[in-house]
């Protein structure tokens, strides 16, 4: 079995870097507006720079590739996969629920994970073959079924950009589960949101499966706290399939979770 130690401290030695830059921002300016409407700051760049110089000191054979400078997907035995500010969204206004993501993938499967929450000091980590921590605390994804009360994390509004032959109704999805009487929470963060449910704060999320740096770490360390992350179809979600739609649950509601998905799902 691989020893991924190294690895792991330096991950969360870059974290804590991270996080300090994340608190000293926000609220953050915007620099710029991609493409996709979604905006970059000072602070994304600043720490994208520093995870890039750090990685090539540190492991000069591994490749990185992250959302803000270096982003070509690397056929590497080793590639570091970051997202250094997951919810730029709510930094940029001030409100606390983006997390920095750092994942290392080996032959296209995450095998070190941290995941930093900087406003709360939370860092949540776990590499192959163990739990996940939280403060080395470990957690565990819950094991409540849909009862009254149980909260559902969601992201609906940038579902449709990422389904090329099929659209989301809101309304319905809404409707699902109130009938279940869920409470709906929408959060602008992936990471936030998969945090919630490897800890389990929440039963389940749906969000938009972007990219493979909203992905890496947040699956392993879902999986290793005994959770499920999936596609609009079922099938296990992959750090670098394609785009659609990203289920993470715990294992009792993950089938009829995907199936509310499912039904919400519209012909375009």
């Amino acid at each position: 079995m691989t020893d991924y130690s190294r690895e792991l401290q330096f991950a969360k030695d870059l974290a804590y870097e991270a996080g300090k830059v994340m608190v000293k921002y926000l609220p953050a300016s915007i620099k710029t507006v991609k493409q996709n409407s979604s905006p970059v700051t000072e602070a994304d760049l600043i720490i994208s720079k520093l995870v890039i110089a750090s990685v090539k000191k540190h492991f000069p054979d591994h490749a990185i590739i992250d959302e803000e400078i270096e982003n070509t997907i690397s056929k590497k035995e080793f590639v570091w996969v970051c997202d250094p500010i997951d919810g730029t969204i709510p930094f940029a206004a001030g409100v606390p629920t983006s997390m920095f993501s750092l994942g290392l993938c080996r032959n296209q499967k995450p095998v070190v994970a941290v995941c930093y929450d900087p406003y709360l000091k939370k860092l949540y980590f776990s590499s192959q073959n163990t739990g996940s921590f939280v403060n080395n605390r470990p957690i565990k994804t819950n094991e409540n079924g849909f009862e009254k009360g149980e909260f559902v994390l969601a992201i609906p509004y940038w579902f449709d950009q990422f389904l090329k032959t099929k659209k989301f109704d809101t309304n319905l999805f809404f409707e699902k589960l109130h009938q279940k009487q869920i409470v709906l929470s929408l959060v602008e963060s992936c990471v936030y949101s998969s945090m919630m449910v490897a800890s389990g704060k929440v039963l389940a999320a749906v969000l938009p499966s972007a990219n493979p740096w909203d992905r890496a770490a947040a699956k392993l360390i879902v999986e290793n706290a005994g959770g499920v992350n999936l596609d609009e179809k079922g099938s296990v979600l992959t750090v670098f399939g394609k785009h659609g739609l990203w289920i993470v649950s715990n294992r009792k509601v993950a089938k009829n979770m995907q199936q509310i998905v499912k039904e919400s799902l519209l012909n375009s």
